[in-house]
């Protein structure tokens, strides 16, 4: 772990904490997590995807895909030019384009494949995401958006964005699934309660406890007292919202996930709230707030169901080893290889894919979804594993 944050930082962790108790105070004494996570994660200016601190990378608090290895950009970028070719052309949609590694390498090799590409748009409410993504992507081809496009024909990509949506969490107690949410007292603490109509948000919680608790009864899947869990409860407003930018074409989800029957099992007391500070994984997300990231995995099946309920098509689901693997890792290794001797590079790449594909880590932990509008899509990264019945 690396050291405590200096004197900046600790002042802009004590302005957010600040803001949590200014709002827990006007809400009564109590918020939702998923409040928590808004105001931390993503209020102007203080959040930790507003503010300016580095996030990715070495120096930031996690790496992602695309940091590890340029690979990963050039498989996926293979598989959104087989997409634009399927459709006769269009957009790409980048949301969330972090440092803008995964952009420069898909335009570079899109323009390598002579992709049918007409845009690449990158949609980055960070105002100093964006200045360092300028400086990184410099093809004309590529504009900066402030809010979804209207519907085109598009492709749209989002890496590691859904599980820092805000979640709903949930424990259960007396056989019902109560509120666990965000309180003061010694310091920010964890508070419960049960969704009985006292707080904001309790009908719509309650609403999608009893059917999230149905399903999972349907499908043979017992809670045990004293479980914690979590759900994103903007997720199919969000998938709706990102349908309506998609004329014709595709959306392209990696996130760190698991179908329903095994995000919720049993043994998964603890649920899967994750939260990173300076490469160091831990469970606090009261731990610097402001400075951490904190992130809940994804209910694939959620994500399935909320494209259908968009109008689109679940057209592949699988591990992001297999998606390298089938998308055609080999042939960009042997092309990167080609291009470079160096064995310095050559151990960097091995180091990266080893990485990406890691039974125990990313590779089997980060899923990719394909979600279709108006076009045929057999085939493709998705045809080494189809995962779509473990929905």
């Amino acid at each position: 772990m690396r050291s405590a944050p200096d004197a900046a930082a600790e002042a802009h962790t004590r302005r957010v904490q600040e803001a949590v108790v200014a709002a827990i105070e006007s809400a009564g004494g109590w918020i939702s997590f998923a409040a928590y996570m808004q105001l931390v994660l993503h209020a102007p200016g203080l959040g930790y995807y507003s503010a300016g601190s580095v996030k990715f990378g070495a120096e930031g608090d996690f790496v992602t895909a695309p940091e590890l290895s340029p690979l990963f950009g050039s498989v996926c970028a293979r598989e959104i030019d087989r997409l634009l070719r399927v459709q006769g052309g269009g957009a790409v949609l980048e949301l969330g384009p972090g440092t803008g590694a995964f952009a420069s390498t898909a335009i570079e090799r899109l323009r390598q494949l002579a992709s049918p590409l007409g845009a690449y748009e990158l949609l980055e409410i960070s105002a100093d995401l964006r200045e360092r993504q300028r400086l990184r992507v410099s093809d004309p081809i590529a504009h900066w958006l402030d809010s979804l496009p209207a519907p085109a024909p598009r492709i749209v990509f989002a890496n590691e964005i859904i599980d820092a949506l805000p979640a709903e969490r949930f424990i259960v107690r007396e056989g019902g699934w109560w509120r666990l949410g965000v309180g003061w007292g010694e310091g920010l603490e964890w508070r419960v309660r049960p969704a009985d109509g006292q707080a904001e948000g309790d009908a719509s919680f309650a609403e999608r406890a009893t059917a999230l608790a149905e399903d999972l009864q349907r499908r043979g899947v017992a809670l045990p007292e004293g479980y914690c869990g979590e759900w994103h409860p903007q997720l199919h407003e969000w998938v709706a919202a990102l349908a309506g930018a998609v004329e014709r074409g595709a959306i392209l989800f990696a996130d760190y996930g698991l179908p329903r029957t095994q995000l919720y099992h049993p043994d998964r007391l603890q649920g899967s709230l994750r939260c990173h500070y300076r490469h160091h994984a831990h469970g606090d997300p009261f731990s610097h707030p402001g400075l951490t990231d904190i992130t809940t995995w994804v209910d694939f099946t959620a994500v399935a169901e909320a494209g259908e309920a968009a109008g689109l098509h679940v057209a592949g689901f699988t591990t992001q080893t297999a998606f390298l693997l089938g998308g055609g890792l080999e042939e960009e290794w042997q092309r990167a290889a080609a291009q470079s001797s160096d064995p310095v590079q050559a151990a960097r790449r091995a180091a990266g894919v080893r990485q990406l594909m890691l039974p125990g880590e990313m590779g089997e932990a980060v899923k990719l979804m394909l979600l279709t509008r108006g076009i045929d899509e057999a085939g493709g990264a998705f045809r080494l594993r189809d995962l779509r019945d473990s929905l």
